[in-house]
């Protein structure tokens, strides 16, 4: 706020106007830090592997993958997810690079759900908002060189609160670590 007093201009602070930015800008940081860190200690996620793997005498590595993914988010109906199989897709293309995605006749499929519920739980059963609980199942089809290996059958189950954990992507690391061993 400006004065002109006898043609000399003064500075009046309005000392209210700083304590209230200032104010602002504290309270600013505090929910910053509290969002960091409800993120970082909710940023755990809790996983379940399963899976009937009885390791082959060469490398079991896919030649061709097919990729089915569903969701279930906002309260909309679980159905087919282009963006999410697309996610999935990549995951796996980053673990296996040699191995093709098709449509049908894979060598390897991978069906991938993830939800923002419990399932099972009543209605009541909240979650907050980033909350996520997924399934990624990969079945991995006998080569004809190896007619007597079974399918193997990996299963992951998994929930996080942590927005930035990418499920698929863990998915397909643990599978590549599984069937490398």
């Amino acid at each position: 706020m400006w004065i002109q007093a006898s043609g000399f201009a003064t500075y009046v602070y309005d000392y209210d106007l700083i304590a209230r930015m200032l104010a602002l800008a504290t309270t600013t940081m505090l929910r910053l830090l509290c969002i960091s860190v409800a993120i970082g200690v909710a940023g755990c996620a809790t996983t379940e592997v399963r899976t009937n793997y009885t390791p082959p005498h060469g490398k079991a590595e896919p030649r061709t993958v097919e990729v089915r993914a569903s969701s279930s988010i906002k309260h909309s109906p679980m159905k087919e997810n282009s963006s999410l199989r697309d996610q999935v897709a990549a995951a796996f293309r980053q673990r296996f690079p040699n191995a093709k995605v098709v449509e049908s006749k894979p060598d390897m499929v991978v069906f991938f759900t993830i939800v923002d519920y419990v399932p099972g739980c009543l209605p009541n059963c909240k979650k907050f908002r980033t909350y996520r609980n997924w399934n990624c199942e990969v079945e991995l089809f006998p080569r004809e060189s190896e007619p007597e290996t079974d399918t193997l059958v990996f299963n992951l189950d998994g929930s996080t609160y942590n927005p930035l954990y990418d499920p698929a992507a863990n998915c397909a690391a643990r599978f590549a670590k599984v069937i490398r061993q």
